[in-house]
């Protein structure tokens, strides 16, 4: 009965140590797992102005100007009609995105947006007063480029003789914000 009693007692014992040791074995194991994910970048570019993620208001200072006959080259006055092209250049982006175009001339009510449009292709779309279009990953790998044209002019109107003239008196150059947003289009 001593000799069954011990060794009984043994094999509880090696029972009870190789609990242990797995249940050790379940707190200690560590695993090293090192993942390296890819994160797909973007640089957006209009007009060579860096203005990836985010709202921007910028100055276009290229302008065409037409129909200005008695006017110094140049230069932007009542009668006159002017044009500017925003290039959107994805550069090196890997990934889809979609660009809200908004142009407010609150400021001068004598001054008109006379179009705005695509150019090469670009398809846009007015949408409450902003232009969108939707540039895709295949599209940008391709190496495309949208290019738009906005062409505005300054109304010759009689109603508008004191603040034509107060706009000519008193500024050297007319702003004109352009507002774009760009957002990650996700499928």
């Amino acid at each position: 009965m001593k000799k069954t009693l011990i060794v009984l007692s043994l094999v509880l014992l090696i029972f009870t140590f190789y609990q242990i040791k797995t249940s050790f074995g379940l707190f200690e194991t560590k695993i090293d797992n090192d993942n390296e994910l890819a994160i797909a970048k973007w640089h957006i570019y209009v007009n060579d102005n860096d203005l990836t993620g985010k709202e921007e208001t910028f100055t276009v200072t290229d302008i065409t100007y037409s129909n200005n006959s008695g006017i110094s080259e140049g230069y932007f006055a009542p009668g006159t009609t002017g044009s500017f092209l925003l290039i959107i250049d994805p550069k090196d982006t890997e990934v889809s995105f979609t660009y809200e175009l908004a142009i407010t001339l609150d400021k001068y009510p004598n001054i008109k947006i006379d179009s705005i449009e695509g150019v090469n292709g670009t398809e846009l779309t007015l949408d409450n007063g902003k232009y969108k279009r939707l540039m895709t990953l295949k599209e940008i790998q391709g190496g495309k480029k949208d290019t738009i044209k906005v062409t505005f002019s300054w109304q010759d109107d009689e109603k508008y003789n004191d603040l034509d003239s107060r706009i000519g008196s008193s500024l050297e150059e007319i702003e004109i914000p352009i507002s774009i947003k760009f957002s990650q289009y996700k499928e």
